[in-house]
Order: C-alpha cells, then structure tokens, then sequence
C-alpha cells in the first residue's frame, strides 16, 4: 500500500468500515510509515475533540427543566408501582412509550451532529476545526520537507524551477534575495515537487547548518489566515511559520528555534507580498521594483 492509497480510506479505517484484508494492510503500512502514523493520529485527536465539542456545548445539552420533570415522574411511577403491586410498565405504557420517544430523539439527534461536524455553529467546534485544518495542511508542508529537502524519498521526481515555469523562477529570486541579505542563508536548491498529492513550489537553504524550506502551495479548500498572521505550528518535531498570499499558503519549515524559524518568515513576508500584489495589478510576475543590492549567490551541492 501507498500512502496515496492509505489517504484516500483514512476515514474508513478510523470508523471500522474497511475489510479485514484491507485493515491488515494498512497496519502494514503503518509499521513502516512514519508519516501516516502521524496523519492518523492528526485524525484521532480531531475526532476526539469535535466529540469533545459537542458533548460540552450548551446548545446540545439536556435542559434542567427536562431532566427534572422526567426524574420526577420517573419516581412518581416508581412509587405507584409499589404501592399498586403492579408492574409499572403494565400500568403507563403510553407514558413510557411517550418517555423512551423522547429518550430515542434526543440520542438520534445527539448521533447526527456527531456524525456530521461540518456542519457545527457553535465557537468552540469551529475554533477546533479551524485549529485542525491549519495542522492538516502543515502537516503535508512537513512531509514535503523530510521526504525532499532532509530524505529524498518522493514518489515523482522534482522539476527544476526554471524548468517549470517563469513564474516560479521570478518566485526564487523572490525568496533568495531577502533572505541572503538579511543573514546568513546559502541557497542549496529550487524546483517544484508533489507531496501527498499537494503541489509545492520549494526552495531549500542552509542556515546555521540546519536544513531550512521555504514551501508555496495553493490553498484549495483549506481555510486563509488572517490579514497580516503569522501562524507558528510544531509538527513532527519541526517548526512552521505560515503566512497567506491571496490564495497561496507559504510556509517555512525547519529545525531551527522557534525565534529563527519565525524570524525568517517575517523576512519573507513583506517582499512576498509586494510582488504577488504586484502581479494581481499588472497580470505580470517581476521583482524589476524591488532594490535589493547585487550580491554573490553561494551554492552548496547537496
């Protein structure tokens, strides 16, 4: 098995509606996939805490007044019933049957927000959810880092920057610049590549001997920061800062500190923005504009 394949039964593994043959093939990849271990445990906690969610929300609770009214007339029937010498059952089965409808309602409806949490109004399952989303898509970031810049261990080949599109070399110069002239960064390499079935363009440096990966990719149906946020995120034991260009997603990943890696997207950050502005208004990727001073790129073979 794959992990493209493990990705798209994920779902149906956490819930137990795969074959047995299936399941044992996924614990087989599992044992030696570090990577979709660390998915599925992303999954486990999301689940976990839209349950979470709900069963704290107000909005689902049982009300006092309801809880109270049935726990009273539940021991009103009680003591009829031992005064009586009749079964309780036998005497108020239309209360009963009235009783277990409620009882019935209130677990169908407890099972349909539960099964479907997209669909949850409340703040704190959409925090949660907003939390989870920002992970997800880190996550996949991570997985590009390790299996291209630290391991290469990709399913395709990585095409060169120049290679697939003047616009991702413009988009090099973009990110090589800055960085170069604020610290100490040496350039390694660029190309674009595919992780998981997400597109990065991907740019490489060396920093204080560290591996450091400065990762663009389109956000798709993940949910857009805010205007101006830097999310800072740990995955895997690596650091992540993410900031948003119009529908593009750039993160910056590596195992530098906290204080580094946050420092080196706010370098970033600012002539990123520049140039993609620039582009929504003349249609046209260029850094002319921009006055960086000329310098000597160093380039380290990998």
């Amino acid at each position: 098995m794959k992990c493209q394949d493990f990705r798209e039964i994920v779902d149906s593994y956490l819930c137990d509606e795969l074959l047995t043959e299936t399941n044992h093939e996924v614990l087989r990849h599992l044992e030696v996939c570090a990577n979709c271990r660390g998915m599925i445990e992303s999954r486990r906690i999301l689940r976990a805490r839209i349950k979470s969610a709900v069963e704290n929300s107000s909005q689902f609770q049982m009300r006092d007044e309801f809880y109270n009214s049935l726990c009273a007339q539940l021991k009103q029937a009680t003591i009829t019933e031992e005064t009586v010498g009749r079964p309780f059952w036998a005497k108020n089965t239309s209360w009963m049957a009235f009783a277990a409808s409620l009882i019935f309602a209130a677990g169908l409806g407890f099972w349909f927000f539960q099964s479907q949490p997209t669909n949850f109004s409340p703040t704190d399952v959409a925090q949660t959810d907003e939390k989870i989303e920002k992970t997800s898509l880190a996550d996949f970031a991570v997985g590009d880092h390790q299996n291209c810049a630290v391991k290469y261990n990709l399913a395709e080949d990585p095409i060169d920057i120049d290679l697939a599109s003047a616009q991702y070399a413009d988009l090099r110069q973009g990110i090589l610049m800055p960085l170069q002239n604020s610290a100490q960064y040496e350039f390694l390499e660029s190309h674009t590549c595919q992780y998981a079935g997400h597109n990065f363009t991907h740019i490489v440096f060396q920093h204080r001997s560290k591996i450091v990966s400065v990762l663009l990719t389109d956000l798709q149906n993940y949910p857009a920061l805010k205007n101006d946020e830097i999310a800072e995120i740990v995955s895997n034991g690596y650091q992540i800062a993410r900031f948003d260009l119009k529908n593009k997603a750039v993160f910056v990943v590596s195992d530098l500190s906290e204080q580094e890696n946050l420092a080196t997207a706010k370098i970033l950050e600012n002539p990123l923005k520049q140039q993609f502005s620039a582009n929504e208004q003349a249609k046209v990727t260029s850094f002319s504009d921009v006055n960086y001073p000329v310098i000597q790129t160093t380039f380290i073979s990998r």
